[in-house]
């Protein structure tokens, strides 16, 4: 037992740190670290060749509904007013989208949305993408 006091450095019945060379910790509370200033947000990762979003772009986003990545893209589609503009194809329910997706980028990963034809991997980053891209749609019905 003492070899993995030792080895992980936990602390005996006294409460001071067996196998450690650090002194026991003290009692008294530190202070809290000043808050972070916000991160300012990142732009979204583009396909190689893509320019930034419009708001007119041809939008496709291939999927399967049991992944979670696939669900966390599609929850946003409601809220940023996007669910019109972007065609879903499924590739669990249409073996003729799985073999498109494959044709296009040599692999079936989803959540994949093209943009004007370019695929886009990454939940993260097609968020970002369609964050933007709603940004740009709402600033040309404002224009």
């Amino acid at each position: 037992m003492g070899f993995l006091n030792r080895l992980l450095g936990t602390r005996n019945r006294a409460g001071s740190r067996t196998g450690s060379s650090h002194p026991p910790a003290s009692s008294t509370a530190r202070a809290a670290p000043p808050p972070r200033a916000p991160k300012a947000p990142t732009p979204p990762r583009l396909p190689p060749g893509a320019a930034p979003p419009t708001g007119r772009e041809s939008l496709v986003l291939y999927k399967f509904d049991s992944c979670p990545f696939c669900q966390r893209v599609q929850r946003q589609l409601e809220p940023l007013g996007l669910a019109q503009d972007i065609e879903l194809r499924d590739t669990r329910q249409d073996p003729k989208a799985r073999a498109q997706l494959q044709e296009e980028t040599g692999r079936t990963q989803v959540p994949c949305l093209f943009i004007n034809g370019k695929p886009l991997f990454e939940s993260s980053d097609i968020s970002a993408y369609l964050q933007a891209y709603s940004q740009a749609k709402a600033s040309q019905g404002n224009a």
